[in-house]
């Protein structure tokens, strides 16, 4: 299970196309970094949709907190052809950098990681809206919904 938290009442404009406010994942039955965590969620979320957008190609990336110690690397998973596209999504602390520890760890559907992200978009699109941020709402009015992925062909693992 994967899901984005990120409620937007919570989200506190600061300066230009920034924002404070909670946000954070839950990972098979874990929180990361933890429930109810404090950070820059515009940016968190935006390392998430690139992160995500990069798993879509095939390619492992990582998505960063920006507070802490913590990242979560996305692996996309081989899977039959015919059958959904899965990533491996792992919550990482990279406190001691040379002993990095895995705090959540769980294999998802690509399509329920792009549509958990599409639904913090669109709400973080109202939230602009009735907020009044011009800045942030257009910024997000530019970022494309994560497309739903494909299932893969004969021949492709991915």
């Amino acid at each position: 299970m994967f899901e984005l938290n990120l409620p937007v009442e919570t989200l506190e404009v600061r300066g230009p196309l920034f924002a404070a406010g909670v946000v954070w994942l839950r990972l098979g039955g874990t929180d990361f970094p933890e429930s109810g965590w404090h950070d820059s969620p515009l940016s968190v979320f935006g390392s998430l949709c690139a992160a995500v957008q990069g798993v879509l190609k095939g390619e492992t990336r990582d998505a960063y907190f920006f507070d802490g110690s913590y990242f979560v690397k996305m692996i996309p998973v081989a899977t039959a052809p015919g059958s959904p596209r899965l990533v491996r999504v792992a919550g990482v602390c990279d406190r001691d950098e040379a002993n990095p520890v895995v705090l959540a760890d769980t294999t998802a559907p690509l399509g329920d990681v792009a549509e958990s992200l599409n639904a913090v978009l669109r709400s973080l699109r109202i939230w602009a809206a009735v907020e009044g941020d011009a800045e942030i709402r257009a910024m997000l009015l530019t970022k494309p919904d994560l497309p739903e992925p494909t299932t893969p062909g004969p021949g492709s693992p991915y």
